[in-house]
């Protein structure tokens, strides 16, 4: 594939992202505590290593509908202020609307139209996050390599994604219900761009070293990704915010909609007999420091 092919290739997947993003996004912003409540011990871990401080500025790319730019407002007051990127223009929106609620004046949030190419000045910002979202960029180390241009000398990036989906359990038990009532396959990791497609650590390392960050430290550990109150609500919650399978659902006859809802009741149910559905996953947290 030559260069102009790959760019092209680039463009199309983000497209296609912006487009997904768009259809959930409000979803996202409804259901938001059904992940920020029982998704704080990753949360926590970010900022942990990220350390900041009152006082400093803040970038968190792919931002989505705030999160964790609102928690990293909270520990950059006073003084501190919080830029929040995503590529969806309705995700910007809701985020927005999310800090205006919850009364948040030091973040605020934009769209990029590139992952590599963040429109904000060298040397800016004191630490950096991204949650959940390396793994959906076409070119992940033009990400890597912009937030470590948009950091100052010492600065700190943090980066999180998911371990493989026979490692998470909200994918191993969605994946299978929609295998077994759609004939298309779940997307695989060597597909592109996904949910699942960076859940290799020494890949996740690979990256903030060959951008030239140091002092590498990573976490690897188990923590609730979401949480439903019943079984009826996780396969709501799933079919409302999971952008690549909305189109999807949405083509489907009402009977084959139907029958995946009782399968996928029946799934969790037996999963989580005595409570919530509060399934869990395997988090991949890497954090670097950006040389003097």
């Amino acid at each position: 594939m030559t260069t102009a092919d790959r760019r092209t290739a680039a463009e199309t997947e983000r497209d296609r992202q912006r487009e997904e993003w768009a259809l959930c996004s409000a979803a996202w912003r409804r259901h938001r505590r059904a992940f920020t409540d029982p998704g704080r011990a990753i949360t926590e871990g970010m900022l942990r290593l990220a350390a900041p401080r009152p006082g400093e500025r803040a970038l968190d790319l792919a931002c989505g509908v705030g999160n964790p730019a609102l928690a990293l407002a909270e520990r950059v007051s006073p003084g501190g202020y919080v830029l929040g990127l995503d590529l969806s223009p309705e995700m910007v929106a809701e985020a927005t609307a999310v800090a205006a609620e919850e009364g948040v004046p030091n973040a605020g949030f934009r769209t990029v139209l590139d992952e590599g190419a963040l429109g904000v000045p060298d040397g800016a910002f004191d630490l950096a996050t991204c949650r959940a979202g390396l793994q959906y960029m076409p070119d992940r180390p033009a990400a890597v390599r912009a937030v470590r241009d948009a950091l100052r000398p010492g600065g700190r990036f943090v980066a999180m994604t998911l371990g493989a989906a026979e490692r998470c359990m909200p994918f191993r038990l969605t994946n299978g219900i929609v295998a077994r009532h759609v004939p298309l396959p779940p997307v695989a990791p060597e597909a592109g761009p996904g949910p699942v497609s960076l859940s290799s650590l020494d890949e996740l390392t690979g990256l903030f070293a060959d951008a030239g960050f140091t002092g590498l430290r990573t976490e690897v550990f188990e923590a609730p990704i979401f949480e439903a109150p019943d079984p009826a609500a996780a396969w709501e919650l799933f079919t409302e915010t999971a952008g690549p399978f909305l189109k999807l659902f949405a083509a489907l006859p009402p009977g084959t909609r139907e029958a995946m809802r009782e399968d996928a009741v029946r799934v969790f149910g037996e999963a989580f007999p005595d409570g919530p559905v509060r399934p869990t996953g395997e988090v991949l947290l890497v954090c670097g420091t950006k040389p003097a």
